[in-house]
Parts: C-alpha cells; structure tokens; sequence
C-alpha cells in the first residue's frame, strides 16, 4: 500500500487524520454485497459499466484497500480504493469486512451496514469510495477472544474544567472526574489533546469533538450488551446534563493487560458544543457525583419504559435547530411529553386520553392532579400559550425576540427542574438571580431564581 490511501483526500491526510478518536486502521476490505444492486436503474448502469456478467453474479465481491480512522469531528470514515474503476455507487451495501494491521495489532472490522457517501468518477483511476457504518454498528476485533477487564467510551460534547482526582502518574491539574453509577466507579479522564481541540471548538473552527473519555471495570457475568448498556446509560445521563448530544461513538473493550480486545463503532447524532450545563460545576461532591449517585439506577430504570426513554433526546436537542421559533416548539414538546408521561405514571389519564389534552390542560392538570409547583409567572399573560402555538403552525413571534428568548429560557429551566426531580435529584442547579448566574434548590421555582427577563 502506498500513501495515496485517503484518496481524494490526499493534500489533506495531515489534517484529516489530526486529532482522531480513533487512529488510522488500515487492511484489505471485502464488499460481498454492494447495496447498488438493490436499485434497478442503478444495475441496469452497472451492467453498462462494467459487464453483465460480473453485474449479475448473485454474490460478488470486490476487493479494496481500505483506510478506517474516526476523525476529530464526525463519525467512522472508511476509504476503500480499488485498483480500477470503483464498482460501487453511493448507496446502502451489507457485509463489509476490513482485515489488516493497526497501532494496536492485527484486526478484522466487521460492518453489517454501510453507505457510500461519495465514489469517483468512472473515469477516475484509480477508483475509490468513502463509506460509514449506518443503521447498524461496526465491530472491530484485535486478536484471540479473551476476558473483558475494562470498558472505555469515547463521549462527544462533554467536558470539565477541573475534575476530583489526579490520574496516575499525574502532578498537575485534577484530569479525572469520578462518578458512582449504581455502585460502579466510572472515571471521565481528559483526553491528551483535550486543550488544543477545546481551542478549535471555542474558536468555531470545529463544531463538535470528544473532549473526554470515560471508563469502568467490567464485571463478572456481564455481557458485552451489558456493558454497552451501561455506558450509553452513562451518555445519555450526560446528555440531560449539558443539554447536548453525547453520544458515544467508540466503545473499547480491554483485558487485564490493558490490551484492546474490540472496539465497537457507530454514527453517534452530533450536536454542535455549547458550553452548558444545569448544574455550576461538575467536579465538586453535591454536583455531578451527587447527580449520579442520586439518579442513575432511576435513569436507566426509565430508559427501559416507552414513557421516559425519549426525553434525554429532547434534551440535548433543544437548543440544536439555528431558529428560536424551532427551539421553542422543541422545548414546548418536551415540556408537554414530560407532563404526559407523568399523568399517565401516576395513573391519571389513560394515554389516548394524555394525548387529547392541549399545553394549557397539561399545565392545569399538572398543577391539580400532579401537585406540581407551576407558579404564575410561568403562565403570564398566556405568553407561553401564544408563542407554542405560533411557532408550531408557523406563524410569526407574537411578541419580541428578547422576551421569547427568556420565556424559553425559563420553561428549560423547568424541564430540567421537574426532570431531575423525578430523578431524585435533591441538590443545587444553576438558576438566575437579580440578573447574574446564581444556584438555587432543584425545587425552587420562585420568579427570582427562574425569570431571566421581567
């Protein structure tokens, strides 16, 4: 293989490849089914292409130099290069396999979903293709099966300024953050690049990255879809936290030896980095280690029940779309799914019956069946009404943008308060006072620690 193995990118490998969640794999890939032959017009071309015999066998496999790597931002990218005209279109394809040798030894990537998102030209020579695991994750494998020692996870999205411990080895600043997740101890450790790429990000020359990664010890027993549980309960618990996508798009698996044993590799959905948070700080003990202790087992309680296991999506996609008009209407679906799902917890209302209420009955019925603490500023001159039902049937801001903007802001406050309260979380979050960043109980829902504008 020569160093032509990112084509067409190759003035731009350097860059490519900085910073990479997962460094450059590189092998022999196998397509035994390309997805174009699942189109009829795109067969009907390939058989122009490249002989009807070769289109119509009933299991062909190309053969490809192929490049994997997980770059700084996005997710997995696999170059394939072929010594001719590239045979694949862009398209879904099944079946792809890449065997080769890495940093961390010889491996064999199984991908059982892929699509092509950009071929060369027929006439390009030679052909390549640039493809991703879609729909299904990608797996990748590092010599004999052995035991699982530690899982680590690289999460998008999600950072701390300072943690609770030094790492081993480490005279400098506190780079570990632990936590305890139903008993086990999991460590969110800075990344070695993580002050140069909180550079970039800050600087708007990337969007998104992973900042950190997280780790626990396996346990006995567990199964790798238990452990993988587990650490996407950990994900999207972060999510609600900062309020963004945190998604984890590698998962590795370690022996005793701290030797890779398998990587398993998704598309993780991206948001682009915000730096926020519901709580003032994540290190100290009554912040995200109290979080945790408090709410995890609920968590993944939830995110087992129809119920609940949509809202850590919402939100960490609120703050997501470029116009207020779609942040309001995401946030007001949130609001409304959260208020519905606890009537029919409770046992209330019947889902179809959960369904028929409007905003204005959900907030009424939380308030009278629920006890809720839904003060009126909340519900001042039917701003909060007027403003949903605008911006869900397109329609203009019924009032200015500043005084939307902090409606919006109060109703997320909200969500997290009543989120985090069934949760069971008892402690502090960050909260406005007087017009400056303050704190205040979790159940606090006074116009002084929720109003950003009066």
């Amino acid at each position: 293989m020569d160093d032509n193995h990112l084509l067409p990118f190759v003035e731009d490998t350097q860059w490519l490849l900085r910073y990479p969640k997962l460094p450059l794999h590189r092998g022999i890939g196998k397509v035994r089914i390309d997805g174009a032959f699942e189109n009829p017009i795109v067969r009907k071309f390939r058989e122009f292409q490249l002989g009807k015999q070769l289109a119509q066998a009933s299991s062909p496999e190309w053969e490809f130099e192929a490049s994997i790597f997980v770059p700084a931002a996005g997710n997995c990218k696999i170059f394939l290069r072929s010594s001719d005209r590239c045979p694949l279109s862009p398209n879904f394809g099944d079946a792809l396999t890449v065997t080769g040798e890495s940093s961390d030894g010889p491996f064999r990537m199984i991908c059982p979903r892929y699509y092509v998102r950009l071929t060369s030209e027929t006439s390009e020579r030679p052909g390549w293709a640039v493809a991703s695991p879609i729909n299904e994750r990608a797996t990748i494998r590092y010599g004999d099966a052995r035991p699982v020692a530690t899982v680590k996870a690289t999460i998008n999205n999600f950072d701390f300024d300072c943690g609770n411990l030094r790492s081993a080895g480490n005279d400098g600043p506190h780079d570990t953050l632990r936590v305890e997740a139903a008993g086990r101890m999991v460590d969110f450790v800075w990344r070695t690049e993580r002050l140069r790429l909180r550079k970039l990000v800050d600087a708007g020359v990337l969007g998104t990255t992973s900042f950190v990664t997280f780790s626990f010890a396996a346990w006995p027993g567990a199964s790798d879809s238990d452990l993988a549980d587990f650490a996407h309960n950990v994900s999207s618990l972060c999510s609600c936290v900062v309020g963004q996508h945190t998604g984890i798009p590698i998962l590795s698996f370690f022996d005793v030896g701290g030797r890779v044993i398998r990587r398993i590799v998704g598309s993780s959905i991206e948001s682009k980095f915000r730096d926020n948070c519901v709580l003032r700080a994540l290190h100290p003990e009554d912040c995200l280690p109290q979080l945790f202790r408090q709410c995890f087992e609920e968590h993944c309680r939830l995110q087992k029940l129809d119920l609940w296991r949509h809202m850590p999506a919402f939100c960490a996609s609120i703050e997501d779309p470029p116009y207020l008009e779609q942040k309001y209407s995401t946030l007001m679906a949130a609001v409304e799914r959260l208020i519905r799902s606890s009537l029919i917890e409770a046992g209330f209302v019947t889902p179809i019956e959960a369904e028929s209420k409007n905003l204005a009955g959900l907030i009424g019925m939380a308030r009278g069946k629920l006890r809720w603490n839904v003060p009126g500023h909340y519900t001042k001159a039917e701003r909060y009404r007027e403003t949903r039902n605008a911006v869900d049937h397109g329609g203009a801001l019924p009032h200015d943008a500043a005084q939307v903007r902090a409606d919006f802001d109060k109703w997320k406050l909200f969500l997290n308060r009543r989120l985090f309260i069934r949760l069971g979380f008892d402690g502090m979050i960050q909260s406005p006072q007087s017009g400056l960043v303050s704190e205040s109980p979790v159940s606090e829902f006074s116009g002084e620690h929720n109003s950003f504008r009066e």
